[in-house]
């Protein structure tokens, strides 16, 4: 009697061919190449999507304290309410940063990258006290939009209309805005400047801003207390460093030589 012979079933991995040769089919190689590339062209789209949506400020990015420049706009010059920062820190502690503030790539050659500060001082000296006081590294950093400078200006407008309703800016202050957001390239004169910025105000108080202006360009890095310069003490020395070029050079030297 003749032997049966035991009969299997087929490998759905291989070819009739290869399964008589005992060799498993393999894909084709451009099957592989057509593979590979479709997964890296949609990789390479999701990381346009998000670099496009970190540019345009639609994405929130996380910086260290340290990159980020407080003094790019304002200085901490205007007086904190310790009532509204004790608030302030209160909520951070409890709740974590739920606002993001705003910034602008200052480009250069740091390592990491800079950012001056458009708007959200206030948090980020909040987020500081904390860090100091606790030591936690989820206050050492900062959610902040990335503004581009011809974004910037919606948010300086922003930040000087909320400065002037809840703080109230010293007209040396309202210059000293004029001159970094022309400075920075957020507007290309200081006459557009004070009109989009001050925009609200009369026209008598922003010649008074820009009479001050000069007072910024000459000593506003020698002046200890400038947002105590009153409106006018300050017209008087801007109209005198209008008419005697060498004022600011000697005032400068009598302010670095009797520091406060």
């Amino acid at each position: 009697m003749a032997k049966r012979k035991r009969l299997t079933l087929p490998d759905p991995g291989a070819s009739p061919l290869a399964a008589l040769a005992g060799t498993p089919l393999r894909r084709a190689p451009i099957a592989d190449v057509v593979g590979d590339a479709s997964a890296m062209g949609a990789l390479d789209e999701m990381a346009e999507t998000l670099r496009r949506a970190r540019e345009d400020g639609r994405m929130v990015v996380s910086l260290s304290l340290d990159q980020v420049v407080l003094d790019h706009l304002i200085r901490d010059r205007v007086s904190l309410d310790r009532d509204e920062m004790d608030a302030l820190i209160a909520s951070l502690r409890a709740r974590g940063q739920q606002t993001p503030i705003e910034v602008v790539a200052l480009g250069g050659d740091a390592v990491p990258p800079r950012y001056g500060l458009i708007s959200g001082w206030r948090r980020c000296q909040a987020l500081r006290i904390l860090y100091e006081e606790t030591g936690d590294k989820r206050f050492a950093y900062v959610q902040a939009l990335l503004r581009r400078p011809e974004q910037a200006s919606d948010a300086y407008l922003a930040m000087v209309e909320e400065n002037e309703i809840r703080v109230g800016l010293s007209y040396f202050e309202r210059a000293h805005i004029v001159a970094r957001a022309v400075e920075q390239g957020v507007f290309d004169t200081r006459k557009a400047a004070l009109q989009d910025l001050f925009h609200a105000a009369s026209r008598a108080k922003r010649s008074k801003i820009g009479s001050f202006l000069s007072i910024v360009e000459a000593l506003g890095d020698v002046l200890r207390f400038p947002e105590a310069l009153g409106e006018r003490a300050g017209l008087v020395l801007s109209k005198a460093l209008g008419t005697d070029p060498g004022l600011a050079g000697r005032l400068t030297q009598r302010l670095q030589q009797d520091p406060p």
